[in-house]
Formats: C-alpha cells, structure tokens, sequence
C-alpha cells in the first residue's frame, strides 16, 4: 500500500471523528514519527510503498484513532517548549497554552539568580522541566499526588538530562511542606464536570481528574494554591497560574482578597483569558 492510499483511508475512516484538516495533521505526525517525514515529503512521497511493517504500523494507528485514542499516546511523544516528552494514558497531554505560560513566566525572570520555583500539578512534568532547561540556575521542584504521573515525569527528566525535585505532595491536604518559594506556578484540574457531556471523546481518554473538577467547586485547588502562596511566597514572590475562561474574573478576586497585588490576567493565542499572574507583598 502506498502513502496516498493509506491516506486515502484515514481521510474516509476517520471522517465522523475529525475534520479533513485535523486528519490530515494527525496523518502527517504518524509520518513523522513513522517515516521520518516532515509534511512537504509526504506530499513528495505519496506513491511510495510502504513496507508491511509501516503498514500495519499505521493501520493499529488508524484503529487506535477511531477508538479515540489521542494521537499523542498512539506516537507516544509530544513536543513542548523545544523538549520531546514521552506521555501515555497515566498523564494529561501537555498543550500549547501551557507552552505561553511557561514562556510569558520565563519572559519575566533572567538566569542569574538561583530563585526557588514550584510547580504543582505537574503531570508528566511538562513546566517545570521546561523551566528548568531554560533556567538551569533555578532550583526548581515539582507536586504531584499521582505516582503513575510523577513516575512518568521523573522518566521525562531524566531523558531530557535535567535534574527536578520531584515530590509526592497533595496540595488540598492539610499538612504541605513550609518551604518558601520565589516562584509558585500551576496548570491545576479546572473544568467543571458538568461540561464533561460536551467534551470531545478523545479528550475523555486522558486522566479525568487531571482535567474536571466538582461543579460545586470548580475553584477548590486555586484556593489552596493561593492560600499556601500567601504563606509560603519570598517578598515579592510570583504566582503564575492558567485557568478556565468563564472563571479567571472569579480567580483575579480570590488572589486580591488574599493580599496579592500587581494582577495581571493574560490571554491565550485563541483570545481566551487563560492565565493569571501576581505578586505578594
């Protein structure tokens, strides 16, 4: 079977599930980690002939696509902030809008002083192994409560050589650890559960409670988050937080009522208010 044909299939099979430009984006990445293609060979290479290996490579894709499978998990790497992270079922796929909030944070903060930074929530450990890589100065740790999680963001460092102080914390327990901090920065659960009915299907395949969050109380890990931050920043410390859109005025009211000023509240490349910044005292 050639490129054009095995394309042909995905565009028909997956017609239901995808828009022809997100399949046709999902095929190109198969290609690249399959073939070693980037998109301009695979439009310059259609009539090759894929050997039987490649082929049933990219028809257990096909069929992991139509069973909703993320086609990160199907490749089993995504790139975030110049890494290659290894991510499958055990971890939220990272995603380009925690790419600017690494990056408008980064924005803000040179190399030279060797500050103290937490990441909590960090999942496959996306932040702060980018943080770490563009500031090797920092001395920089990272919460998780899921062991399958840090087990995962642990291997990502470790691939990447950068050293994380990886921690099994519980930022909603009532014991957290009384160090101080220059930097506390998130990407928490922040979806309610009642829009779980309007979520795509291949997103569901990802760890719920990394994503939604009681609708009673969609604020609950900000609120614990700001309250540890109030306690435990350095004067003039940072909070750096990404949120859901309908409730980043909610949250700009939470980190004023707990003492924190100089707010700013930061759209995404969609236009979405997305991320929220602040200093104490």
């Amino acid at each position: 079977m050639t490129v054009k044909k095995i394309r042909a299939q995905f565009l028909k099979l997956l017609s239901s599930q995808y828009t022809q430009d997100e399949i046709g984006v999902h095929f190109e990445m198969l290609c690249e980690a399959y073939l070693n293609f980037t998109p301009a060979q695979v439009v310059l290479n259609l009539d090759e002939a894929l050997s039987p290996e490649k082929e049933a490579q990219f028809l257990a894709a096909l069929t992991a696509l139509q069973e909703n499978e993320p086609i990160q998990y199907i490749i089993g790497t995504v790139t975030f902030a110049g890494l290659i992270l290894e991510v499958d079922e055990r971890v939220l796929i990272p995603r380009p809008e925690t790419e600017e909030l690494v990056y408008w944070l980064l924005s803000a903060y040179d190399n030279e002083a060797p500050l103290h930074v937490l990441d909590i929530g960090t999942g496959s450990g996306c932040v702060a192994i980018a943080l770490k890589k563009a500031r090797p100065n920092w001395k920089v740790t990272a919460w998780d409560v899921d062991l399958d999680a840090l087990a995962t963001a642990r291997h990502n460092a470790k691939k990447n050589s950068i050293t994380v102080n990886f921690e099994v914390v519980d930022v909603l327990g009532a014991q957290l650890p009384n160090t101080n901090w220059d930097i506390i920065v998130s990407n928490p659960p922040y979806v309610p559960e009642s829009e779980k009915a309007h979520t795509e299907a291949h997103v569901l395949r990802e760890p719920e409670h990394a994503i939604f969050v009681p609708g009673a109380s969609p604020l609950k890990f900000y609120t614990h988050i700001i309250n540890y931050a109030a306690k435990q920043l350095n004067t003039k410390g940072g909070v750096y937080l990404e949120g859901h859109a309908p409730l980043m005025k909610t949250l700009h009211l939470l980190l004023t009522q707990a003492g924190f000023s100089d707010i700013v509240l930061r759209n995404d490349f969609r236009t979405n208010p997305r991320f929220i910044r602040a200093h104490y005292r």
